[in-house]
């Protein structure tokens, strides 16, 4: 018997149904994927959680806090370990916890005058640092704060996804992939986010979370002000406008 094979039209139609089938999974599968980023950098962002704790109880119950300021000027301008995630690296000696696997925003491409820095008048890190991405911001509302003046500490953000190593209280963090998001109106979309439309939080009690990102822009204040002193405001009333999807 003479065997036949597939047709031209067959062939087609074959290789049409794994397209589409392609367009349907392509998504869930991508998705997946991002799930399993976002449990890994939860898992990171609970160590830095255990770390802060370690750090406050070495220092007098006193949060870790930014020693230099205007991109790294100032006294401590060439002192590798002013920045808040510097201070807590003893208590994880692993660099990684702060390099989010979703993301590659902060990075540290170089050393002048003994730091790693992202540029020559960037903020300073320690010279081993360098190639590292920084993507877990601090919140610098929490300059010098003390656990024991804290009203809730278990409701208030220390370190979160972020496009700086700073999230200049929650505005880098709404839309952690976009550094000037706050001041941008157009960059406010759901892809701008890191997480599935979210972001992981470290509060001060240790713990850590995810949130939505319009959560964490409607509770801005309440999440990111230490005394509970700007409740009312919101990533919204701060910077106007809305989200532009």
């Amino acid at each position: 018997m003479k065997k036949q094979g597939f047709t031209l039209i067959e062939l087609l139609v074959v290789i049409a149904i794994i397209a589409i089938l392609a367009a349907i999974l392509f998504p869930v599968f991508s998705r997946a994927r991002e799930q399993a980023r976002k449990t890994a950098c939860l898992s990171n962002m609970k160590q830095i959680g255990m770390a802060v704790q370690m750090y406050c109880q070495d220092w007098d119950e006193t949060y870790p806090f930014l020693g230099c300021w205007g991109c790294g000027s100032g006294p401590d301008a060439n002192n590798p370990f002013c920045s808040p995630q510097a201070k807590i690296y003893p208590y994880v000696k692993n660099t990684g916890v702060f390099d989010c696997p979703s993301a590659d925003m902060y990075k540290l491409v170089g050393v002048w005058n003994g730091c790693a820095r992202n540029s020559s008048g960037g903020w300073p890190f320690p010279p081993d640092w360098e190639g590292t991405s920084i993507d877990i911001g601090w919140n610098d509302k929490m300059y010098a704060a003390r656990m024991s003046s804290m009203p809730t500490p278990a409701e208030t953000v220390v370190f979160a996804d972020a496009a700086m190593f700073v999230s200049c209280g929650g505005t880098r963090t709404v839309y952690a992939n976009a550094c000037g998001a706050a001041c941008t109106p157009s960059l406010r979309t759901r892809n701008n986010t890191r997480h599935v439309e979210g972001e992981n939080l470290v509060f001060a009690d240790g713990h850590a979370k995810w949130m939505n990102h319009r959560e964490i822009a409607d509770k801005c204040g309440k999440l990111f002000w230490p005394m509970r002193d700007n409740d009312n405001l919101t990533f919204w009333s701060k910077w106007g406008g809305g989200p532009a999807d």
